[in-house]
């Protein structure tokens, strides 16, 4: 897992060097959370967290 301040910037730049998304940013309790699969059977997620 790996923290952000800008999840849908960052997901944006990965996504146009070809990276495989398999959850687009969605929000859950706390956090926004994308997953992308590193091509070698793991998933890898961005959290950025929620700023009250």
């Amino acid at each position: 897992m790996f923290f952000t301040d800008n999840i849908e910037a960052d997901y944006e730049r990965i996504a146009a060097r070809g990276a495989e998304f398999t959850m687009p940013p969605t929000e859950v309790t706390g956090s926004t959370i994308a997953q992308l699969n590193d091509n070698c059977g793991n998933l890898v997620q961005i959290t950025q967290l929620a700023r009250w």
